[in-house]
């Protein structure tokens, strides 16, 4: 693997910042009046789309670490962009051969439906996630917390089968943070295709966007202590402040390197492949909330109000964290997999 971004890579990830600096929509405009498609997620969904996308699935061979590098500025960012879920629900179904067109340019949108209790998607059987709905009447499949369901045009399902592509009907819920509506949604029964290694892949994109949360909330406190003074000096000098940020920055880049090893792993379809997704959504989350909480604490008193950023960080740490499996179930997954291999060898 190349200790560096190559030349592409650094230019992918240029453009997106060039795109997310003019954007209008931000995710405290969701607190008051819900989400509305940003004017990048266009320029997103039509131009980049193609990023991290197999061969075998439509793609030009791009690598998924192409992909990533565009996703973590936009969680830096805290842009309320449809395109990380799109992006995960391709990659979920990469599997399935070759792609519609209309999907990989971004005319038709899809979002991942994923966890539920029994339908794993994982490189092993029987180990999904519990805590979300699973089979309804006549063989429906619920899937619950779907991000931009009502947004969408179509779902990419991952079911004990394996994963397919299909409609589904939807009943908005309340989210944690509205700059990423969630839904459940009901989907038709049907046959599914095996789904490995997409659901890694997926799960990969949104520890991507969670190292961007981590960046993102680390830049704000950062910029709090360089700037806020006690006692006559900047608070970025003292060591309670300081040794928090040197923390979240340790988290953060750990996590960030594992996120991008992982992804190498699997494009070379790698044994280890496997551990290192898990591990890399575990460390990614955990890294997420961590800053986030950090980036409240050096704010202060004022870090806990509305009028402060820190929590729209923290409300979309969360979020994501639950997304394609928590951060709490990926390390006992980690776990398992190298119990079973010590096992049997």
């Amino acid at each position: 693997m190349e200790a560096t971004f190559t030349r592409e890579q650094a230019d992918i990830e240029a453009s997106v910042r060039s795109i997310v600096k003019e954007e209008k929509a931000t995710a405290r405009d969701a607190l008051a009046g819900g989400w509305s498609p940003p004017g990048c997620d266009a320029v997103l969904l039509a131009d980049f789309g193609l990023l991290g996308v197999p061969e075998s699935a439509g793609g030009m061979g791009s690598s998924l670490i192409d992909l990533l590098v565009a996703v973590e500025v936009l969680g830096e960012r805290l842009v309320p962009s449809r395109f990380p879920a799109h992006a995960a629900a391709v990659q979920l179904a990469a599997g399935l051969g070759e792609l519609p067109a209309d999907v990989l340019d971004g005319r038709t949108v899809l979002t991942p439906a994923v966890d539920v209790p029994g339908a794993p998607g994982w490189p092993e059987p029987g180990t999904a996630e519990p805590g979300a709905a699973g089979t309804g009447a006549a063989g429906t499949l619920v899937r619950t917390l779907v991000p931009y369901a009502a947004e969408a045009d179509a779902f990419a399902v991952l079911a004990a089968d394996g994963v397919r592509i299909a409609p589904g009907e939807v009943t908005v819920r309340e989210s944690f943070d509205p700059s990423v509506p969630l839904s459940d949604v009901v989907l038709p029964a049907g046959t599914s295709a095996p789904a490995a290694p997409g659901a890694g892949r997926a799960a990969l994109v949104a520890a991507a966007e969670l190292c961007g949360v981590a960046a993102g909330a680390i830049g704000l406190a950062a910029e709090h202590a360089r700037t806020r003074t006690q006692f006559g000096r900047v608070i970025g000098s003292f060591q309670g402040v300081a040794f928090q940020l040197a923390d979240a920055v340790k988290h953060r880049k750990a996590a960030w390197d594992l996120t991008l090893y992982a992804a190498w792993a699997v494009d070379r379809d790698r044994p280890e492949a496997a551990d290192l997704v898990h591990a890399a959504k575990a460390a990614a989350g955990h890294a997420a909330v961590f800053a986030a909480e950090r980036c409240v604490q050096v704010h202060g008193g004022m870090g806990i109000t509305m009028e402060a950023d820190p929590h729209l960080f923290l409300r979309r740490a969360h979020v994501l964290d639950a997304r394609l499996g928590r951060g709490s179930w990926h390390r006992r997954r980690v776990g398992e997999l190298q119990v079973r291999r010590r096992r049997g060898a």
